[in-house]
């Protein structure tokens, strides 16, 4: 009987191989689960910037607005005032 350290190497070398697919082929599956969450992340964070952005535009058409109404009301309390002294001074 003769005794071959090298006769199982075939063997050894093909389930090698099919472990090495098999872990490849999960990697890629993995990775390919990672880029839909990875697209859907982004795609939230898009429509979150974009939210705030319209709120920050909303928020500085309503400082003008409060500014222009402030400066019409302090203008018309100006013009009141004036007009009850020069009535009460008459």
């Amino acid at each position: 009987m003769k005794f071959d350290p090298f006769a199982q190497w075939g063997k050894v070398f093909e389930t090698w191989q099919k472990v090495t697919d098999d872990a490849v082929a999960r990697t890629s599956a993995f990775y390919a689960e990672v880029e839909k969450a990875e697209a859907k992340r982004v795609e939230r964070a898009e429509s979150a910037i974009e939210e705030m952005a319209k709120l920050q535009r909303e928020t500085l058409a309503y400082g003008v607005q409060l500014g222009a109404d402030f400066r019409k009301m302090s203008l018309e309390a100006v013009q009141k005032v004036t007009a009850l002294a020069s009535s009460s001074a008459a």
